[in-house]
């Protein structure tokens, strides 16, 4: 049998949902195995979709811990979905013959097959940049933009998460206001709850969700639309937040996971984008809504904006919900 190919994982969520169209054509590649290594957490959303895939958990405590694991699975080939100096040196010390991937972060040493862009670094689609390395390691890439299908266990968990929260039933929109990336990523909190609000009177209740470090914003937002938001920030995991985006009838969100496992998932999505380019990183489907202000600064890419958050603060509540209100009334 052929030895494996290494598949390095995007750091973020978001990133690892466009780079799904790789992952998949990794995983189902007749001609050798494929083994994954990323971040733990996302161990929930791939073992059951791809379950013949090894997969080896990474973190960046320990950036080079799992050079041992990744040895003894023998890989041919690394192929690198991430940028950082110290994803080539970890297959360098793990004497993966072939490491593929950009030049980036002075890393061009460790990679033995440095793959040209296509165009300036993060002015392409970020699902057409994995494409491209893709094709370098020798894979088929059949999908033009990442999907997923919740699974039973993914619905049934996000049931039982509302039934303790004490939620009717009922439609319901899901709102993300954080975005780990930081600040500069952050629609005003004010502004998801005018939102929430807005489509409250239109019958349909609104569900907070986010990682622990989101509380802030989401409390800011529950306080602020009075009732027309439950928060479950920090209540769910990946599956329970994939059964309860499926669940939605529309999710708002920054340019975080959120919004990119929603679009993967058919749900109409309307994206706020501040630093980061709605060209770089957004998802490219029909039912997805980018509102982006396209200052003379943007993109940026900053976490924090040192002049005010303009491009942010010039999108008001009032597009979200009429980009809304034209998805949902397509959907229906």
């Amino acid at each position: 049998m052929a030895r494996p190919l290494l598949v390095r994982l995007p750091n973020w969520l978001g990133d690892l949902v466009q780079a799904l169209p790789v992952v998949r054509a990794a995983a189902e590649d007749p001609s050798r195995p494929a083994v994954f290594v990323g971040l733990a957490p996302f161990l929930e959303l791939l073992k059951p979709r791809f379950p013949a895939s090894a997969f080896l958990p990474w973190s960046r405590e320990r950036r080079f811990a799992a050079v041992g694991a990744i040895r003894r699975h023998h890989p041919g080939t690394a192929l690198l979905l991430t940028d950082s100096l110290s994803s080539a040196i970890l297959m360098a010390l793990a004497f993966v013959p072939e490491r593929i991937g950009y030049a980036a972060e002075f890393r061009d040493a460790f990679l033995t097959r440095r793959v040209p862009r296509a165009a300036a670094a993060r002015t392409a689609p970020r699902v057409e940049e994995y494409r491209a390395l893709a094709r370098a390691a020798g894979l088929a890439v059949a999908e033009t933009f990442p999907r997923v299908e919740a699974l039973p266990e993914e619905r049934r968990g996000a049931a039982a998460l509302l039934r303790r929260a004490g939620i009717p039933d009922g439609p319901f929109a899901v709102l993300a206001p954080g975005a780990s990336y930081g600040p500069a990523k952050r629609w005003d909190p004010e502004n998801f709850a005018k939102l929430a609000s807005a489509l409250a009177r239109g019958g349909t209740r609104s569900l907070l969700v986010g990682a622990g470090e989101d509380a802030e914003p989401a409390a800011e937002v529950a306080r602020a639309a009075a009732g027309a938001a439950y928060d479950l920030v920090g209540a769910t995991d990946l599956g329970s937040l994939t059964g309860l985006l499926d669940q939605s009838i529309l999710v708002a969100s920054n340019d975080s996971g959120v919004m990119h496992l929603a679009a993967a998932l058919g749900k109409p999505t309307v994206a706020v984008f501040g630093s980061t380019s709605p060209v770089w990183s957004a998802a490219l489907m029909p039912w997805v809504r980018s509102l982006y202000a396209a200052y003379p600064c943007s993109p940026c890419f900053r976490r924090t904006c040192p002049i005010g958050y303009g491009c942010l603060r010039s999108i008001d509540a009032s597009q979200a919900h009429e980009a809304a209100e034209e998805l949902l009334a397509v959907a229906r």
